[in-house]
């Protein structure tokens, strides 16, 4: 692409701020344009509104003056003045109109703020995050920092391992920071009973081993690897909590919601539990963008 863009989404709690203060920082690391977007409620529900209250007509053009300005104020903590005032105000649900402003200007990264929400309310439509990792085929970086100096990424030996690598290591390049690459062995589980199990420790090494061959060809050198044994989401949410990670780097393959119901994903998981932590989730096995190069 000749032009980069990133798009966030922005309202006025400390998660948001914090997430639209790291994607301009990613956007001058890189000399991507940041486009600030804030969604506000659609012209169907205020009608609706204004005809069961007595507040009167010109409620949603009142609304959006008052967001304007009270997001505009806040922001300049965060931005420069002229991004601040640049913010754009779309009306309808924040997942769509954020999904229409990444095809609009064509953007490499969509930033958002680390909220957590629980299953119920995902069904009900209420993930902005988890709407828009299934459905745009870019990455998406959910912030909890405003700064980013450790990188982990977790890569499996996959062709997926590729994409969310490159990534990676284009986020810590460009904000100058450490990235380590980890792995994790999973535990074998049989289908069924067997007649005589194979050497369970045996064919865990020959994993980390395959990984390490992996690795080579990938070019990530030995310092940077690491390899943990255990359920993948639970090592990879101990790995960063032990190596104190800004950012972990996932890559989704966007599961159907069947799949995901029933077999759950790695992904998922960390969308829901992950909460301290920035994640990088990075479309793999899709057409996807990436963040500037």
């Amino acid at each position: 692409m000749t032009a980069e863009s990133i798009v966030v989404g922005v309202d006025d709690a400390p998660p948001s701020l914090r997430a639209a203060a790291l994607a301009w920082t990613i956007g001058e690391a890189t000399g991507a344009t940041c486009h600030l977007v804030h969604a506000v409620p659609d012209a169907a529900t205020i009608s609706e509104f204004e005809r069961a209250s007595a507040v009167g007509p010109g409620l949603a053009e009142r609304l959006e003056r008052e967001a304007e300005k009270r997001l505009t104020a806040r922001l300049r903590a965060v931005v420069p003045p002229a991004a601040a005032r640049a913010l754009e105000l779309r009306r309808g649900r924040a997942a769509p109109v954020l999904a229409e402003r990444a095809a609009h200007h064509h953007a490499t990264l969509v930033v958002l703020g680390r909220k957590r929400h629980g299953r119920l309310e995902r069904a009900l439509g209420g993930s902005t995050a988890h709407y828009l990792v299934r459905a745009l085929d870019i990455p998406i970086l959910l912030g909890t920092k405003s700064s980013v100096k450790r990188v982990l990424a977790a890569i499996d030996v996959s062709p997926a391992a590729a994409p969310t690598l490159r990534e990676a290591r284009r986020l810590a390049k460009g904000l100058g920071a450490d990235l380590r690459v980890l792995h994790v062995v999973s535990p074998i589980r049989y289908p069924r009973v067997v007649p005589r199990a194979p050497d369970r420790k045996l064919l865990e090494r020959q994993a980390a081993e395959a990984f390490d061959r992996f690795a080579q060809q990938l070019g990530v050198a030995e310092a940077e690897r690491t390899v943990r044994r255990g359920s993948p989401e639970i090592e990879i949410a101990a790995e960063a909590g032990s190596w104190r990670a800004d950012v972990v780097v996932v890559g989704s393959q966007g599961k159907g919601f069947v799949d995901r119901l029933l077999i759950g994903s790695t992904t998922e998981w960390l969308l829901d539990r992950l909460a301290t932590v920035s994640l990088l989730v990075v479309p793999v096995g899709r057409r996807a963008g990436g963040l500037p190069a």
